[in-house]
């Protein structure tokens, strides 16, 4: 079992900020301008997800100077990506920018979370732990699906901090930003400590859901997320002036929004497969403001591991975006914006025949997702009136939230074979890995005995609880 931090950064947190997949070692080549400099220090990288963002949303309402996005993508490399004749749901969809395999490979249906498919295939995490015990490893995020990719695999991460929702989700999205502000600060009081830090913000995908992609709140979302990351980032050069060490910066998102209110996304509309990358190297600037269109999340994990000089797996998807040149498609636009919009014009719908394949995984997967979705609401709907210890009412209520966990648990179990089954006849999960799974045998001995790498920013912690 693995302990998930479950912590509420509000105003007391924020006070305390007053390489190829086919190569195996790091990259060989192009190393960037700011090697030497690696040499002699740390190395940090933070990756910022933020769900369900369209990048035509970003750049119409969130490409200013008050938009972090905007101050990301001067500093480094935009891919307009999508992931076209792949699932666009967001469990299988992050599981490959953690992972750098598509659900070809980890086998993610949809967002029930089991911790089996990180065994075969690890994550960003367990893939650094392995390589170097002492890179300090951090998930924050205010949806538990991500916390538990962080906990799962043979090497979790280091700090696992679930923020819990409050007051609504730009509320809840604000505490992860000081939650992640202050890990970040944190690090200038051990600057020789290298660190992977993972930011995951929700806002935007709730209010595509619930109001739809095209919709002003939508519009606000993507507008709080910028204004989220600017934040972020001016946290990251406070640090950087205070040690010298440089952060190299990747945002991204798992899957774009259908523009009217409905079922959001999960099929194939290029609204929905529409994906994005920015990547700031640390120390690069040659290529400041550029754009790179053969970006793709599976490129995330292998360029992760190639900024620590980590190894390769031989059978990631994905490629290392340290050197521009293996992607063979930067350029530098005299209008970055222009540029990135006119790629994304360029992107549509897969053959008919992926198109209908997709579509039935798509419904057979989301039948016991939502199921279960279902019988959480009941159950929580039931728990007031079962706390207030009602002579004989709260007794009945109990009885019926047991009867209803049980045979839901039955259905949802029933249904989610079927999915599974599905999801393999139509390619999800049929390719197996070359490479083995990673050993337990040399996990960290200080995590071992409670500890961690010595980074976790102070915080208000309320009661653990675990994740299988």
């Amino acid at each position: 079992m693995t302990s998930i931090k479950q912590i509420l950064c509000g105003t007391a947190v924020a006070s305390l900020v007053a390489g190829t997949g086919a190569a195996i070692g790091a990259p060989i080549g192009y190393v960037g301008p700011s090697a030497l400099d690696w040499l002699l220090t740390a190395e940090h990288v933070l990756l910022i997800g933020t769900d369900g963002t369209n990048l035509d949303k970003i750049l119409q309402y969130a490409y200013g100077d008050d938009s972090g996005f905007k101050v990301a993508m001067d500093q480094g490399i935009t891919g307009a990506a999508s992931e076209v004749n792949h699932t666009t749901i967001s469990g299988p969809s992050w599981s490959t920018i953690l992972t750098g395999v598509w659900d070809t490979k980890h086998g993610v249906i949809n967002n029930l979370f089991t911790p089996t498919p990180y065994n075969a295939w690890p994550t960003v995490f367990n893939l650094l732990e392995a390589h170097d015990p002492n890179i300090n490893t951090t998930v924050v995020a205010d949806w538990d699906y991500i916390n538990g990719i962080g906990a799962a695999g043979a090497h979790p991460a280091d700090n696992n901090f679930l923020i819990p929702f409050q007051d609504d989700w730009a509320t809840t999205d604000a505490q992860v930003t000081a939650q992640t502000i202050a890990q970040i600060l944190a690090t200038a009081d051990s600057p020789n400590i290298s660190n992977f830090l993972f930011s995951y913000q929700v806002q935007v995908d709730e209010a595509g859901h619930g109001f739809g992609g095209g919709s002003p709140e939508y519009a606000q979302a993507v507008m709080n997320v910028g204004a989220n990351i600017k934040e972020i980032l001016a946290a990251v050069a406070q640090v950087k002036a205070a040690t010298g060490d440089d952060w190299s910066v990747i945002i991204t998102t798992d899957h774009g929004h259908q523009q009217s209110l409905g079922f959001g996304h999960g099929f194939q509309s290029p609204n929905e497969t529409s994906q994005f990358v920015i990547f700031d190297q640390a120390g690069d600037h040659t290529t400041d403001g550029g754009q790179n269109l053969n970006f793709s999340i599976a490129d995330i994990t292998p360029t992760i591991l190639a900024l620590f000089g980590a190894p390769m797996r031989s059978d990631f998807d994905g490629v290392s975006m340290t050197d521009p040149s293996i992607l063979n498609s930067f350029v530098q636009p005299d209008d970055l914006k222009q540029a990135l919009l006119a790629a994304i014009s360029m992107f549509g719908y897969p053959n008919i025949g992926n198109d209908i394949t997709l579509a039935i995984r798509t419904l057979f997967t989301s039948v016991p997702y939502f199921l279960d979705k279902f019988i959480n609401d009941i159950s929580n709907y039931l728990q007031p009136i079962v706390d207030q210890d009602i002579f004989l009412i709260s007794g009945l209520a109990e009885f019926a939230q047991q009867a209803i966990k049980f045979t839901g648990g039955l259905a949802v179990g029933a249904t989610e074979a079927l999915a599974q089954a599905v999801a393999h006849m139509t390619g999800v999960g049929t390719i197996a890995p070359t490479d083995p799974p990673l050993s337990a045998e040399f996990s960290d001995v200080w995590g071992l005995l409670g500890g961690d790498h010595g980074l976790a920013a102070p915080d208000l912690a309320l009661p653990d609880f675990d994740v299988a």
